[in-house]
C-alpha cells in the first residue's frame, strides 16, 4: 500500500482511531511509543492530541513523568475550554448588538459537538465565519473589543480571512474572521458561491448566542475534509479525527447525493475526495464509494498527490504552493493558478506578502515558489 502503509505504525494515528473506536490503545502502538516516548508527546502536543494520548495511556503503560506531562496538557485544555466559551459568547453578544450573524467554526462547536469531553478538542484561536459584506463591520466590532489585525492596513480583497490579536495583557484567543469558508487560491468565485450557499442552510447555535450559526453537517463536511486537504495538506490525525467523528455521527442522514454535487460545483470535489480517502484509509471511517467515484480525479491528479505526500518530499514542497494547485478541480483553473504563480497581479501579491515594495514581493514570492518546486522533485 502507498501512504497508508507508512501511516500503519504512527501511534498517533493510532490513538487517534482507538479513541475514535472507544477501544484501548494497542500493546503494540504502546511499543513503538515507548521507543521515543519524548518524541511522541512532543508531537502528541503539537498535533493537539495529547489530552487524548493521556486518556490513552493514563491506566498505565507509560512513565510517571510522561503520564503528568500529558496530565497537564489535558488539565489546559480544559480550563482553555471554559475560559474560550466566555469570550465566544462575548464576541457573539457584540456581534448581534452590529446586526451581524456568524457561524462559529472548528474549535468549540467541534468539542461542543462531537467529543464526550471538550478538553479532548484543544484549539489555537476562534474561527468565525461572517458574510463577506459584514467583514468591516465585523472587524470593528473586534476592534473595539480590543483586538488587533495583526496586518493593519492590509486589503482584504485577495485574502479570505484576517487574523486577530487578542487584547494586551489578557488571557483570551486570537480570532481567525472568515468570509469564505471553502475554497483555496485559484477558486475565488467558487468559495464565494459556498460561501452564500452555506449561509441559507446554516442552523441557530444558541449556545453561543443569539447572532450564533453553526454549519449544516453536509456543509461541515465538505469544510473539513476540504480544510484538511488544502490547507493541512492531508497531515495531522486531529483534522482526521474531527472529520471521521462527524462521518460517523451523521453517517445515516447525510445526503451524498448533495455532497457530491456541491463539492463539484463549488470546484471542491479533489479536495473532498483526498481528505475522505484519508480518513477511510487511516481511521476505517469511510464515504459510500459511488460518492467517492463521483468525487475523484483522473489518474494523473490521483498520481500528482501521492507522489506529494510521500515521506522524503517534505516542508512546503507539498505543505504549500503545489499540493493547492493539484488540489484544483479544473484543468483551466490549474493554468490560471499556475500564470497567477508565476506572474502574479502586484495587487495580490502585496496582500498576500503584506509588502510595501513590490519588488520584495516578487522577489519573496519566486524564492517560495522556487523552492517548493526544488523539494518537490527531489
Amino acid at each position: 500500500m502507498r501512504q497508508s502503509a507508512d501511516r500503519s505504525r504512527d501511534p498517533l494515528i493510532a490513538v487517534a482511531r482507538a479513541f475514535l473506536e472507544n477501544q484501548p490503545l494497542r500493546h503494540s502502538m504502546r511499543a513503538v511509543a515507548a521507543l521515543d516516548w519524548e518524541g511522541t508527546v512532543a508531537r502528541a502536543e503539537n498535533e493537539r492530541l495529547a489530552p487524548i494520548l493521556y486518556v490513552a495511556l493514563r491506566g498505565g503503560g507509560a512513565p510517571a513523568p510522561i503520564l503528568k506531562r500529558l496530565r497537564a496538557s489535558w488539565m489546559a485544555a480544559e480550563c482553555q475550554h471554559l475560559r474560550a466559551g466566555k469570550q465566544l459568547r462575548d464576541i457573539v453578544g457584540a456581534f448581534a448588538v452590529a446586526g451581524i450573524q456568524t457561524i462559529v467554526l472548528n474549535g468549540p462547536a467541534l468539542a461542543a459537538c462531537y467529543y464526550p469531553d471538550p478538553a479532548l478538542r484543544p484549539f489555537l484561536d476562534l474561527d468565525l465565519l461572517v458574510r463577506r459584506a459584514d467583514r468591516e463591520r465585523a472587524l470593528e466590532t473586534l476592534f473595539r473589543l480590543g483586538y488587533t489585525h495583526e496586518t493593519p492596513g492590509r486589503s482584504l480583497e485577495h485574502v479570505p480571512a484576517a487574523y486577530l490579536a487578542p487584547p494586551t495583557d489578557s488571557d483570551l484567543l486570537p480570532v481567525d474572521l472568515h468570509w469564505e469558508c471553502v475554497g483555496q487560491s485559484g477558486s475565488g468565485r467558487f468559495a464565494e458561491q459556498a460561501a452564500d450557499e452555506i449561509w441559507s442552510r446554516a442552523a441557530a447555535a444558541p449556545a453561543w448566542g443569539i447572532a450564533a450559526r453553526m454549519l449544516a453537517p453536509e456543509d461541515l463536511l465538505l469544510y473539513l475534509a476540504a480544510s484538511f486537504a488544502i490547507h493541512h495538506t492531508l497531515t495531522g490525525a486531529l483534522w482526521q479525527l474531527d472529520l471521521a467523528l462527524v462521518l460517523r455521527r451523521h453517517c445515516g442522514t447525510l445526503d451524498w447525493d448533495a455532497i457530491a454535487a456541491r463539492a463539484r460545483r463549488w470546484g471542491a470535489a479533489s479536495a473532498v475526495y483526498f481528505g475522505l480517502r484519508s480518513v477511510g484509509e487511516h481511521l476505517g471511517v469511510s464515504a459510500p464509494t459511488p460518492t467517492m467515484n463521483r468525487l475523484r480525479p483522473g489518474e494523473l491528479r490521483v498520481t500528482l498527490i501521492d507522489r506529494l505526500q510521500r515521506p522524503e518530499v517534505s516542508g512546503p514542497a507539498r505543505l504549500e504552493y503545489l499540493m493547492g494547485v493539484a488540489m484544483l478541480d479544473r484543468y483551466s483553473d490549474i493554468a490560471r493558478t499556475l500564470a497567477s504563480g508565476l506572474v502574479p497581479p502586484p495587487g495580490r501579491l502585496r496582500s498576500r506578502y503584506d509588502s510595501r515594495s513590490i519588488v520584495a514581493a516578487y522577489l519573496t514570492h519566486y524564492g517560495r515558489v522556487a523552492r517548493s518546486v526544488a523539494r518537490a522533485m527531489l
